[in-house]
């Protein structure tokens, strides 16, 4: 299925090192994006959906996602929201293999920093490499980084990060959102499907935007995310709709939920 929907390969056909790996409606519409974080010297992917949805194409170039990473040794990678902005960002946790590797390749560093990439919209250079004044130094510490999780540990709205290293302690980096904006969180519990309601999916409309969720707490790289659902709303005050599609094909509309707090959504029997 990876030879036939074209996302096995570069665009010249070469295999490459896949670690982690997450796929995401980010541009806000129906399109899905597959984002996989590949070995040193290789790019990110970001296999974008055609108008066959059986057929992608790598647009990582193109998106903004794709330079910026070459050089470095992607492991944990996922998309989410880190601003709340209601547009879906793309994180790495990076770090080399072998210790020694400066000494064979100059450019290479065992330890490397994460990166961060902000998504602005549009169907352009849609991802911007977040600098450390807009979001702080600690994330771009240099470690042997492998697995990468979020969560929101504190309990604010905003979606906090665990980064796990070789030779060293987890690292937990705490998301301080100063932006003013608003979020929904909802956690989902099944009742004809699974109980953790594993694979359901959240359309959230607003406007002329639907923001497409969904509960999946494996991807990144050897990682488990939570599974309660965040979906950052920007400077929006309130939502026209929220549709769940339940395992299974269940089709279930919920009131509007209240904003900036957690809402548990039991399914109907």
């Amino acid at each position: 299925m990876g030879t036939r929907s074209s996302i096995a390969f570069d665009e010249f056909g070469t295999a490459r090192g896949a670690m982690g790996i997450d796929s995401a409606r980010f541009r806000n519409d129906d399109t899905l994006g597959i984002a996989i974080g590949n070995f040193a010297n290789q790019m990110n992917a970001l296999y974008v959906q055609q108008r066959d949805s059986l057929i992608f194409a790598d647009e990582a170039i193109k998106a903004g996602v794709g330079p910026a990473s070459q050089a470095l040794l992607k492991f944990g990678l996922f998309f989410f929201d880190y601003d709340l902005g209601g547009r879906l960002d793309v994180m790495t946790a990076n770090g080399h293999l072998e210790e020694d590797i400066e000494k064979f390749q100059k450019n290479q560093r065992y330890r490397q920093p994460a990166q961060l990439f902000w998504n602005r919209g549009g169907k352009g250079m849609s991802f911007l490499p977040v600098p450390a004044e807009k979001c702080g130094t600690d994330i771009f510490k240099p470690i042997v980084g492998r697995g990468l999780a979020f969560a929101d540990i504190d309990g604010d709205g905003d979606l906090d990060v665990v980064m796990t290293q070789i030779n060293g302690p987890p690292l937990l980096l705490r998301n301080d959102q100063k932006l003013g904006h608003h979020w929904l969180r909802l956690k989902l519990i099944g009742a004809k499907c699974n109980r953790d309601a594993i694979g359901a999916s959240i359309r959230t409309r607003i406007g002329n935007q639907t923001l497409s969720r969904q509960v999946m707490p494996t991807r990144s790289y050897l990682s488990q995310c939570e599974l309660p659902v965040t979906i950052g709303l920007g400077k929006a005050t309130h939502v026209d709709s929220v549709e769940i599609i339940w395992p299974g094909g269940s089709v279930e509309k919920i009131e509007t939920p209240p904003l900036d707090r957690l809402t548990v959504v039991r399914q109907s029997r």
